[in-house]
């Protein structure tokens, strides 16, 4: 079976390089953060108030209940900055914090920093917007979706992209990485109306003995609307608590319906059985890691034929489009999940089948 695997690249992509780690940083040492922040054009982000977080390890977790930034620093007319702390404010304990300031961006773009104070010397590299100018049409069987590099703002610059495809907030596909130009199939968009491509790229710089990841969101660009309706769609699911109208057919894509603890299995009823040639899952996530997690197929309920397997290193496909070889006709898709320490499905926002 031929697959694409796309995984999202969230905060915790951004932040993976930092895990637990240890402060060597005096309590007593005097810092001094410096900085500056620049739109798309050149032009500095003058006299702007900046709001600097601080996490509680150095884990780059902002909890919402933190009660808001730490603290703020305001640019200059160039839109540089500086702010001086100490050493015992970057540090939780034995552990280091990690810090996190997003330049407040237009049009929906916008540039953010997370690093760990390592010495009395912090030189944030410049921040600087990126819009991406991203441009959608159709193309083919689909999307094509074109952007420029970041180096056409910063010269020599590069970075991981990451293209999110929402509808209102929610995160309906994501494609990692990526570049100009990007495909999404009318197997992702199906009949969706008012989807938006947003662009992303992250990068991680080394600057005088310290690390920063940059994170970059580009302009959202409207998608055409597409009109591939799924032969699943309006069919019926099996679950505990399972509602009477089905969450995962109805064509919402964006949201993932309650599912109960240790939901280890989730089935589909087609009104007809199919031969089934492509399947579309959305936002599919377990507790813990399965040993197995597979889309299976049945044409009788109680025969079941390996369809697809929604593992990849160890962890749950959360965005998957795949091809299905399978020549008999099917009623029956499930989703399952094996393997001990509660590996149940806890999120999953659609399942669409196509002949």
């Amino acid at each position: 079976m031929e697959m694409k695997r796309w995984m999202l690249a969230s905060c915790a992509v951004a932040s993976t390089w930092l895990g637990c780690a240890t402060s060597e940083v005096d309590p007593e040492l005097e810092i001094t953060l410096t900085g500056k922040a620049l739109r798309e054009d050149g032009q500095p982000v003058a006299n702007t108030l900046l709001n600097l977080y601080r996490s509680a390890n150095s884990e780059c977790v902002f909890s919402i209940f933190s009660g808001g930034s730490w603290k703020s620093v305001k640019t200059g007319a160039d839109g540089a900055f500086s702010l001086e702390l100490l050493g015992a404010d970057t540090r939780s304990g034995k552990l280091a914090r990690c810090f996190s300031m997003p330049i407040p961006g237009q049009t929906g773009r916008s540039v953010s920093v997370e690093f760990l104070v390592k010495n009395e010397a912090v030189q944030v590299p410049t921040l600087q917007e990126w819009s991406g100018a991203p441009a959608a049409a159709v193309s083919g069987n689909g999307v094509g979706v074109t952007f420029k590099d970041l180096s056409t703002v910063q010269a020599g610059v590069s970075g991981t992209y990451t293209l999110d495809v929402k509808k209102a907030s929610s995160t309906i596909w994501s494609i990692a990485p990526i570049q100009s130009p990007t495909q999404l199939s009318d197997y992702v968009l199906e009949d969706a109306a008012d989807l938006e491509a947003v662009l992303f790229v992250f990068r991680k710089v080394e600057n005088g003995g310290n690390t920063f990841t940059i994170r970059y969101t580009g302009n959202p660009v409207a998608l055409p609307r597409r009109a591939l309706v799924p032969v699943s769609r309006g069919a019926s699911c099996v679950y505990t608590d399972a509602p009477t109208v089905c969450p995962l057919t109805d064509g919402n894509l964006g949201t993932s319906p309650t599912f109960k603890e240790n939901t280890r299995e989730v089935v589909l009823q087609l009104a007809q059985a199919k031969v089934l040639r492509k399947a579309v899952l959305r936002n599919l996530h377990t507790f813990s890691s399965p040993s197995e997690l597979v889309l299976e197929g049945s044409g009788d309920g109680t025969t079941w034929v390996p369809l697809a397997n929604l593992l990849e290193d160890g962890m749950a496909v959360r965005f998957i489009e795949v091809d299905l070889n399978h020549s008999t006709p099917l009623s029956q898709v499930r989703v399952r999940s094996i393997g001990q320490d509660n590996p149940g499905i806890i999120s999953l926002n659609e399942v669409s089948l196509f002949e």
